[in-house]
């Protein structure tokens, strides 16, 4: 199951932060027309690779499912970063 939003929080400076909420619907529905333009160069560049598309894009997949648990901290003495 997809998250529903994601949370961004930055340290600006050391007693200010940035808290952003962004709706991941919203970013899946934008991204759904230049998917769907991309899917044809993509079939073309499988068949010019000699590489199988189906195939191609299950691989892709994969990868993208496997970043489900995904957590990313960066701790810098400038600033602090923490997507989740």
């Amino acid at each position: 199951m997809n998250p529903y939003s994601a949370a961004v929080a930055t340290a600006l400076k050391p007693r200010r932060r940035l808290h952003l909420w962004i709706p991941l619907l919203l970013v899946w529905v934008l991204l759904v027309p230049f998917i769907l333009l991309l899917a044809p160069l993509v079939f073309v560049a499988c068949l010019i690779a000699k590489v199988d598309p189906f195939q191609g894009v299950a691989v892709y997949w994969q990868i993208f499912d496997a970043l489900r648990g995904l957590r990313v901290e960066v701790d810098d003495p400038g600033a602090r970063i923490r997507v989740h």
